[in-house]
């Protein structure tokens, strides 16, 4: 498994790993990634999974780093099945494995994921060189290789934060690495509530870790911080139990959310090279799920006990490792 640059990426293939550890012994299992991927290494459930961990600011000596590493274990192993799951470190991995099935004689298999509706600069590449990409939305055209499988989820049965429903919630998430624009909206949207309603209201808000002292301050200049959790990431959120919701719309938290409740705002992040956030986003618009206006509510709601989404998938890992080990 190979995956890096967002937590968009490496989410997906760490659960996958978890899973494949399950039905494989661990000690077989390599995953290859870089210093943001090292972040989260603490989410793989076995101690025996093989790490390759890689500093890929310079691109020309990630490369070269990559082919060092890697070169023995494919003279070794003839039968690799190699998953990118996204991001610039997945091509040169997948395309050295290409090279060695034509030049070298070798059956390495090569899959891809794509967790968004439009496929990422590394993956458009990767696709001409792999047997199939795992896609993530359905589409009325499918390309040969394509396979649908739906998107990545968080376990559905593990346990999960509890809130006090004697408040009203309100979460911020800003994807893996937290927004600066969402808690500046955030922000904006706290001034104009009256003390009585902020008195009955708990926040919880991600913030980037470069910026949380900063930000911290400004929320406390405006709230009573008791009454405000901040994180930086959080993976046991329970999504169903909050009266609005704020966030990006990356594919793993448009579809996490929608499938546990419909109480959600999006604003896409805008700045990527492929703007693929928009295009998510665009393609639940489309079918009329999560059109609501942002707005923070000045009472408590009974929030309903489950929302339950028909485009989404819960169980993508495991139709992926029904190809992959096949």
């Amino acid at each position: 498994m190979i995956a890096g640059s967002s937590g968009g990426h490496i989410l997906p293939a760490l659960k996958y790993i978890n899973h494949l550890s399950s039905i494989k012994n661990p000690n077989e299992i390599l995953f290859i990634t870089n210093e943001i991927g090292k972040n989260y290494l603490k989410k793989i459930k076995s101690d025996k999974i093989n790490l390759i961990i890689l500093n890929s600011k310079n691109k020309l000596t990630f490369v070269l780093n990559i082919f060092f590493k890697i070169f023995l274990i494919f003279i070794l192993n003839r039968r690799i099945t190699l998953i990118g799951f996204g991001g610039f470190i997945t091509t040169p991995v997948l395309i050295i494995s290409k090279l060695f099935n034509i030049f070298l004689l070798s059956f390495n298999k090569i899959y891809i994921h794509e967790q968004n509706i439009i496929y990422g600069l590394a993956n458009k590449i990767n696709y001409f060189i792999v047997e199939n990409s795992f896609i993530s939305f359905p589409k009325f055209k499918m390309r040969s290789k394509e396979i649908f499988v739906g998107n990545c989820f968080i376990d559905q049965n593990k346990s999960r934060e509890k809130l006090n429903n004697n408040f009203i919630n309100i979460l911020l998430m800003g994807g893996s690495a937290g927004s600066l624009e969402l808690n500046k909206i955030m922000l904006e949207k706290i001034r104009n509530l009256k003390i009585i309603t902020l008195k009955n209201t708990i926040f919880s808000i991600q913030i980037p870790d470069s910026h949380i002292d900063i930000i911290k301050k400004k929320y406390s200049n405006l709230l009573d911080t008791n009454l405000c959790k901040f994180f930086s990431f959080n993976d046991n959120l329970s999504f169903n139990k909050y009266d609005i919701i704020l966030s990006r719309s990356g594919s793993g938290s448009l579809n996490e959310i929608l499938y546990y409740t419909d109480n959600v705002y999006f604003i896409p992040h805008l700045i990527s090279r492929d703007q693929h956030q928009k295009f998510n986003l665009n393609y639940f618009l489309s079918h009329e799920i999560s059109l609501k206006k942002f707005l923070l509510p000045n009472k408590k709601k009974p929030t309903s006990q489950f929302y339950f989404n028909s485009f989404i998938n819960p169980h993508s890992i495991e139709k992926i490792i029904c190809y992959t080990t096949r």
